[in-house]
């Protein structure tokens, strides 16, 4: 199932992963993820035989068009990529892709397969839920961890611990398998406004990202992530400014919401109006963010 490509010697790394879909609100934590592979040299270091972790009915292959018109698949892929960071205390592996259909508790157990044979100390884990949180709030940041160090940690940077009780992702499995392993692993959850399902949001990531940096005391270079962060607040403000309706509906999901009330799959507050239906539109207002101009 575990396919090592390469060998390279890495100073007591730390894994953080992210798996694009049920985890994956508004793309944010592999966006995070993402942005650091754009951003920083890598090596691909391992890779999951997709033919045992993907049902392609569910997680499908994607064509795209090369410039000169040629159709390409691309099968989905879970890739380990390691990141020397020679300005920072620890090196990283980063483990990104679709989350596995299929064979959880075996892909799991490879995980950590892969983690001990690369000498990882420390597994970080990345995830974000759709919330009723505004978009001009700071993100609201849950986490958990299987390790008392990391658990202090965690509440050193203010992040609550999640009360989540429920239907649960590969991301938890990981978490699971490490503390079966008794290796030190956490989960950080960032929640985006669910007014803006549909649309990367880098805010999010940002967060996500800066928090990644606080704990490893590592510069990740995550200032132009958060500068995009700020650029799409910016223009949501623009677009609300036009609804006066809509615009008092995210304040007073701002002024109702808190950050200790965030958790995945929280219900909204009662003293929003008509949120179903006001949150409808304004989800129809926003997408026009994400459409080129029809001039």
């Amino acid at each position: 199932m575990l396919q090592i490509h390469r060998e390279v010697d890495l100073r007591e790394p730390v894994l953080v992963c992210a798996f694009t879909g049920w985890s994956d609100a508004a793309s944010a934590a592999s966006g995070a993820l993402s942005y650091v592979l754009e951003k920083w040299a890598s090596h691909e270091l391992a890779s999951f035989d997709a033919e045992a972790i993907y049902n392609y009915t569910v997680t499908r292959p994607v064509v795209r068009l090369s410039g000169e018109g040629l159709r390409a698949l691309q099968w989905p892929t879970l890739t380990c990529t390691g990141l020397p960071l020679p300005h920072a205390p620890q090196d990283l592996l980063l483990l990104v892709g679709p989350e596995p259909d299929l064979r959880w508790q075996a892909c799991s157990r490879e995980v950590i397969e892969l983690a001990r044979r690369f000498g990882v100390t420390r597994i970080i884990g990345l995830g974000c839920f759709y919330a009723p949180v505004a978009h001009s709030a700071p993100v609201p940041l849950v986490g958990t961890a299987v390790d008392p160090d990391l658990r202090a940690a965690l509440r050193a940077l203010a992040i609550g611990e999640t009360r989540y009780q429920g239907p649960t992702g590969f991301l938890s499995a990981v978490l699971d398998a490490a503390r079966r392993a008794s290796l030190p692993a956490a989960t950080i959850w960032g929640a985006a406004p669910s007014y803006l399902q549909g649309m990367p949001n880098p805010k999010v990531s940002a967060a996500l990202l800066e928090t990644v940096q606080r704990l490893l005391h590592a510069d990740l270079g995550s200032e132009e992530l958060a500068a995009m962060g700020r650029e799409l607040q910016a223009r949501i403000d623009e677009a609300l400014a036009q609804r006066p309706d809509l615009r008092q509906f995210v304040e007073k999901l701002q002024a109702n919401v808190t950050e200790a009330e965030a958790e995945p799959a929280a219900e909204p507050p009662e003293e929003l109006p008509s949120a179903e239906a006001v949150l409808r539109d304004l989800e129809q207002y926003l997408r026009q963010l994400q459409e080129p101009d029809e001039e």
